[in-house]
């Protein structure tokens, strides 16, 4: 991602799979701002903030970030976010095969405006933003931040009405949820217990997945990495998402294709390569039993739109 005065993000170079960049976004001109990439696992970023930021990682993604002034890095997964204070350094490094990392940044004045509309103490809210610390995702912070990055980021909606709302309710939760401050029994506030329904051994096993996406997985080997038996977890990925745990990454792994078909940087060959097939044809059928096309009139009708 390219510098600008307010932030600076690099990455390291392209080299096989290492430093892959699938997807970027970056407004920072809005009252929140917005980074947002979808990288391999070989990407390293830097960043220095000049706002509070918020620092997260989407789906089953697990990010380290290590941040200038503390002692080791904090490890982000989908039930955490970080806050770190104006002016720190951040190191962030993909631990996952695909990592979607996400900064939001709100402004001075947007810190205001919460304080204002829900009739917060300033000086508290603004401590909240001013020391770094990491916060579990309640149900509805995470909601709430998806929904912010698809109007920002899928829909182009940069400025309206629900991305108003989106963003002061942000700032709200993280406050009411933060380690200094208890949300009151009048405040929409769920608990982050219920953000995952599955039992976990599917999240053991999801984080190994993850780390792993490209690369071949048993069914024991996974077993092993989830602490359960083989038969618990196909019993348990049937439950949650009935399929078997194979079906599931081959699943996962035709979702990256198409992120990166639509990145119309990489050929049919090289996408199937990064995505772990030996061979474009079994790449080629595995995409056509799943979406009904090939690779290339999949992307061909991507562009024709």
């Amino acid at each position: 991602m390219s510098g600008t005065p307010e932030q600076k993000l690099a990455h390291s170079p392209a080299a096989g799979t290492g430093g892959l960049i699938v997807e970027e976004f970056k407004d920072l001109r809005s009252p929140m701002g917005i980074v947002y990439y979808k990288a391999g696992d070989d990407f390293t970023g830097s960043e220095v903030l000049s706002r509070p930021s918020l620092i997260f990682s989407r789906c089953h993604s697990i990010i380290d970030a290590a941040v200038a002034g503390t002692a080791a890095p904090f490890q982000l997964d989908a039930l955490t976010t970080l806050i770190v204070p104006a002016g720190a350094g951040v190191k962030l490094r993909s631990v996952t095969a695909i990592s979607h990392l996400a900064v939001l940044c709100p402004s001075l004045e947007l810190l205001k405006k919460t304080a204002r509309t829900y009739k917060l103490p300033v000086k508290s809210l603004l401590g909240v933003f001013g020391k770094t610390r990491t916060i579990t995702r309640t149900n509805w912070l995470n909601e709430i931040i998806h929904r912010l990055i698809f109007e920002r980021v899928e829909a182009g909606n940069n400025s309206n009405e629900a991305t108003a709302f989106l963003e002061t309710e942000i700032v709200k939760e993280t406050y009411y949820i933060s380690e200094a401050f208890k949300p009151s029994q009048n405040v929409f506030n769920l608990d982050a217990g219920g953000l995952y329904d599955n039992v976990p051994v599917i999240k053991r096993a999801l984080n190994y997945i993850e780390t792993r996406l490209f690369e071949e997985i048993t069914l024991n080997e996974l077993a092993q990495h989830a602490l359960t038996s083989e038969a618990t977890l196909l019993r348990v990925f049937n439950k949650e998402f009935s399929r078997t745990p194979a079906n599931f990454i081959t699943d996962r792994r035709l979702d990256e294709a198409l992120a990166l078909l639509r990145n119309k940087k990489y050929s049919i060959g090289e996408i199937s390569d990064i995505i772990g097939y030996k061979t474009v044809s079994g790449f080629i059928a595995a995409f056509g039993k799943r979406f009904k096309s090939t690779p290339l009139a999949w992307r061909n009708a991507r562009n024709n739109m």
